[in-house]
């Protein structure tokens, strides 16, 4: 059982958000984008807890803007999680009996889905924030009579149980008697009580051996026993001296793990060790705690939810980018944030989530194979999804008409003449306004694939940018780095990502990864044949005309070889070529001159892009469909 979507409104920085959750779930994003309020949701969802009293609930957790500033008045905060089969009949026939009065039944596929919401507004007559947990029908509505039974949630939470591994992970606090993992293992060992008993004779035994060994140890026991003369308990006391433990309990209290690096260093406790040893000893011993202990505390049939804030902390770059399949690997489901290119490196692109701050509170974009739009099951549909060979499908789980794919505008006009007639027609046709705009940006699994194969070297970089700047190849990536420098609008600065796109993919599909995901970009392509196809291929990724000419510049020139040539930098490319040990440079004409730097674009880009850097009046003379693109970047949000 796994978490399908969650929604989250009026909670913190988020207004209003829903997120679909994969088996492992990936968030990246800037600092205080509302990446951890998202875990931080869900773990108080499914622990029916708001902290540490009561509902520990505070103003503080509720999402106040320039319209609401007091956090008491307005929209209360509400937390929804749904659970769905992806196939029918995939949970087991236990947790189906357990939870059958929860459960919600898609009459069509008879796939069974669960639905929670949390809710949480002040109450002026306790004067406090009262937190409600309901189950949900699919339309939205709470579930009465048997529904509604307290018990349901304690036998929902026990198939759902979550826990939370912050940034500051501490193996000096999670190796301990008492900590939610290690404690629980180490008091389901069993110790045969023919053992316990021996364990104890030779404790007492050789605790005396200790105490007998020095003067001092004996004298100390032996001034420790005055407690007796002033703790009065109208009976006789003594106080002894114990440098082993009363039992094996004690013992097991205190084991801890140790580790050695090598072959050639000393065994030391985790806490002897740096601070990336010990964050991911905590994650293998959520792993062990999973894989030993889970069922037997809560149900065989459980399916734990991890989250999990960046488990690459304090750890090189080369463990951080195999820890992700490592992440991947344990048991249950995983919402992770991360602020590691090395950590999103291997991640699908399907199970990112770019979570950002937006005008209005957090944004979250992501790539879905599937589109949805809460609609009632109209009989008009039925014609329509049946002549759309496979892209439109109705969930009756959640009552929510599915879009697997980009919608064409022949198939979303029968579906707004459905509508007609009905009650809530107009809200109806902006719902399916809106996902089909949605779909729109549909990138399909081919898409991404070829992505996963040319983008890797430059994926991490890329997602972690605000800006895109896309440019044919390696000669321009050098030469808009000076360029920019000069024009006082350093890329790196303001978090813009150069993508060279064909060495790594085609530049449609970089074009239609930066729209799905909310990334501002602008390109630079040549004037020649190829730039003519490059720009085609961004217009069929249902980019508008107008959309086309603001982002897109085309060098005049066929290369950017000839334009350079045209713009009159022969003296400063020939000194260039010179320099670097080309022969015959000062007798070549304009052709020759071109070829040659052709045949060489990264060995001559990059000392020009240096001289550009160093020199504004050379940066002005240079292509001006490359300088227009970074005055773009610069007015692009």
């Amino acid at each position: 059982m796994q978490i399908k979507r969650v929604t989250i409104e009026n909670f913190r920085s988020i207004k209003r958000a829903e997120i679909e959750l994969s088996a492992t779930t990936v968030l990246i994003g800037p600092n205080n984008a509302g990446k951890t309020a998202i875990l931080e949701a869900i773990r108080i969802a499914l622990t029916r807890r708001w902290g540490q009293r009561g509902t520990g609930f505070t103003e503080y957790d509720v999402h106040l803007s320039a319209a609401r500033t007091d956090p008491k008045v307005g929209d209360p905060v509400v937390i929804e999680i749904e659970i769905q089969e992806s196939a029918v009949s995939e949970w087991p026939e236990e947790l189906h009996e357990t939870l059958a009065d929860i459960i919600q039944l898609n009459p069509m596929s008879g796939q069974a889905s669960i639905i929670m919401r949390v809710s949480c507004a002040w109450d002026d007559g306790e004067q406090s924030y009262i937190p409600k947990w309901e189950f949900l029908n699919t339309d939205r509505n709470p579930l009465a009579g048997k529904g509604a039974r307290a018990t349901n949630f304690q036998e929902f939470f026990s198939f759902l149980p979550v826990f939370y591994l912050d940034a500051l992970r501490d193996a000096g606090d999670e190796f301990t008697a008492r900590s939610q993992f290690w404690g629980r293992l180490l008091r389901t060992v069993q110790i045969p009580d023919p053992l316990e008993q021996k364990s104890v004779r030779i404790f007492n035994l050789l605790n005396a051996k200790l105490l007998a060994a020095d003067p001092l140890l004996g004298d100390l026991a032996t001034s420790l026993s005055d407690i007796s003369r002033v703790a009065t308990t109208g009976t006789p006391g003594q106080a002894n001296l114990r440098v082993l433990p009363l039992n094996t309990w004690d013992l097991l209290s205190k084991a801890e793990v140790i580790y050695q690096n090598d072959g050639t260093k000393p065994w030391l406790p985790l806490t002897r060790h740096g601070q990336g040893v010990q964050s991911l000893s905590v994650m293998f011993l959520f792993r062990s705690f999973v894989e030993l202990l889970l069922g037997e505390l809560y149900r065989a049939e459980s399916t734990p939810v991890l989250a999990l804030e960046e488990p690459e902390t304090h750890l090189h770059p080369q463990a951080a980018r195999t820890l992700f399949g490592h992440v991947a690997q344990l048991q249950g489901q995983k919402i992770v944030s991360t602020h590691s290119p090395y950590f999103l490196q291997y991640v699908p692109f399907r199970d990112l989530r770019v979570v950002r701050a937006g005008p209005d509170g957090t944004i979250i974009k992501s790539l879905p194979r599937e589109f949805r739009c809460r609609v009632p099951n109209l009989p008009a549909f039925a014609p329509v999804m049946a002549a759309s060979g496979g892209l439109l499908e109705y969930d009756g789980g959640l009552s929510e008409l599915v879009i697997k794919g980009s919608l064409p505008i022949g198939t979303y006009q029968n579906l707004l003449v459905a509508c007609n007639g009905h009650a809530d027609m107009a809200a109806l046709h902006a719902r399916l306004r809106a996902a089909r705009d949605a779909s729109l940006e549909f990138i399909s699994d081919e898409d991404l694939q070829k992505l996963e194969t040319f983008a890797r070297r430059i994926r991490g970089e890329i997602f972690f940018a605000n800006k895109w700047l896309l440019v044919e190849g390696q000669s321009e990536y050098h030469l808009v780095h000076g360029m920019a420098k000069a024009m006082n609008f350093d890329l790196d600065e303001h978090g813009v990502a150069v993508i060279d796109f064909a060495n790594n993919g085609n530049c449609g599909m970089f074009t239609a990864l930066a729209r799905a995901l909310g990334y501002a970009w602008t390109m630079v392509v040549d004037g020649d044949l190829a730039g003519n196809q490059y720009i085609a291929s961004v217009q069929a990724r249902n980019f508008s005309p107008a959309e086309v000419a603001q982002l897109v510049r085309q060098i005049a020139g066929q290369t950017l070889e000839h334009q350079l040539v045209a713009d009159g930098l022969q003296v400063e490319l020939k000194a260039i070529l010179t320099t670097q040990g080309v022969p015959g440079v000062a007798a070549m004409d304009d052709a020759a001159l071109i070829a040659t730097l052709s045949g060489d674009k990264c060995g001559y880009a990059a000392e020009l892009a240096a001289q550009c850097a160093a020199s504004l009046p050379l940066t002005q003379r240079m292509p001006l469909a490359i300088r227009e693109a970074i005055e773009t970047l610069r007015g692009l949000p």
